[in-house]
């Protein structure tokens, strides 16, 4: 993909609510270190150091939200909910509702592995962009967009319903007291070529198949049987 400003760009702007004045910034954030390293000799350079700098701005920023809204709090429990709303899981969603993943300048082999969809990839990009904002437009605008795209989560996390490790949650409902329940897991398939595999995985609760779900790893695929296990039971 060139580095080239697009129709497509003008539309993620639009959805992060943020139009830049320099849009360098933009397309650097969206420049994977694949990219940057085969056409080094371009001078490209990757988002990398964007990145670093835009994890530390969503840190303080969600840090102060959550801190403003629940001043009974301690630092664990601050710290805790905190990490739930920058996680991986819950940029990299983010990313895919402003479909991030199809604007990446990648490289052939990262492209050719799925890069577009990586869970890793499109968090980095997210704090990326968050950093890119923050140097076209100050501490202000970085916030507001921040806020406007995270808010739900926050208010989830705040009101304890933000959890994405469905595993450990499924086995500790299975084990609740005067209703324990054996829960396991099996790979009851596995298809595609080693650099791009897709796991199926059954739950199993008292011995009996509960639900089915896949993932690009047998950890991606358990959460997700997890999750449905929870849906179904309830």
């Amino acid at each position: 993909m060139e580095r080239s400003y697009s129709s497509n760009h003008t539309v993620l702007e639009e959805e992060l609510g943020y139009s830049f004045t320099n849009r360098e910034y933009l397309l650097l954030a969206l420049t994977h270190s694949t990219y940057a390293y085969e056409h080094r000799s371009q001078g490209i350079v990757s988002n990398q150091r964007l990145e670093f700098l835009g994890d530390a701005i969503l840190d303080f920023i969600i840090g102060e939200e959550i801190y403003n809204r629940k001043p009974q709090w301690d630092e664990g429990k601050l710290s805790k909910t905190r990490a739930l709303v920058v996680c991986e899981r819950t940029l990299s969603q983010v990313a895919n509702k402003l479909k991030v993943g199809q604007l990446l300048s990648l490289g052939k082999g990262e492209e050719g592995t799925g890069g577009r969809e990586k869970v890793s990839t499109l968090a980095d990009t997210m704090e990326a962009l968050f950093a890119a904002v923050y140097m076209d437009g100050g501490f202000d605008c970085a916030k507001k967009v921040i806020l406007s795209l995270l808010s739900d989560y926050v208010e989830q996390a705040v009101r304890g319903e933000l959890i994405f490790d469905y595993k450990s949650k499924l086995l500790e409902k299975a084990q609740t007291r005067h209703n324990a329940h054996l829960v396991t897991f099996d790979v009851v398939n596995e298809e595609g070529p080693v650099h791009d595999r897709t796991f199926e995985v059954a739950v199993f609760l008292d011995g009996e198949e509960y639900v089915r779900a896949t993932g690009r790893s047998k950890k991606q695929a358990e959460q997700e049987a997890s999750r449905l296990a929870l849906e179904k039971w309830g």
